[in-house]
C-alpha cells in the first residue's frame, strides 16, 4: 500500500514536470469597449488551464499564459467565440 501511494506521489511530479507553460496572442474582432475586453477576459479566465488573460480593444488581442497539459489553443479561442466575439490565432510567444 506504501508503495502504490508512493508511485502516485511521484506520478504527480512527473506530470507537473513535464507541463509546459505557454502565452499565445489571439487576435480578436467585434470588440467595441472595454466591456467588450471585460467579457472576453472572464470567458478565458473561466477556462482550466488558464493562468492570465489581459484583453485590449485598441490592439484587438488577447494574450493568454496557460498550462497546456490543461487546454490547448484550439479551446482558448473556442472560450473566446463562446464569448460572441471571433477569434482566430495570431502568434505564439514562448
Amino acid at each position: 500500500m506504501k508503495s502504490l501511494k508512493l508511485f502516485a506521489i511521484l506520478l504527480l511530479f512527473v506530470a507537473a514536470a513535464m507541463a509546459k507553460d505557454s502565452t499565445v496572442q489571439i487576435k480578436v474582432s467585434g470588440m467595441t469597449c472595454g466591456a467588450c475586453a471585460v467579457s472576453v477576459k472572464r470567458g478565458l479566465e473561466k477556462t482550466k488551464g488558464v493562468k492570465s488573460a489581459d484583453v485590449s480593444v485598441e490592439k484587438g488581442l488577447a494574450t493568454v499564459s496557460y498550462d497546456d497539459s490543461q487546454v490547448n489553443e484550439r479551446q482558448l479561442r473556442d472560450a473566446i467565440n463562446k464569448t460572441g466575439f471571433k477569434a482566430e490565432l495570431a502568434e505564439e510567444k514562448k
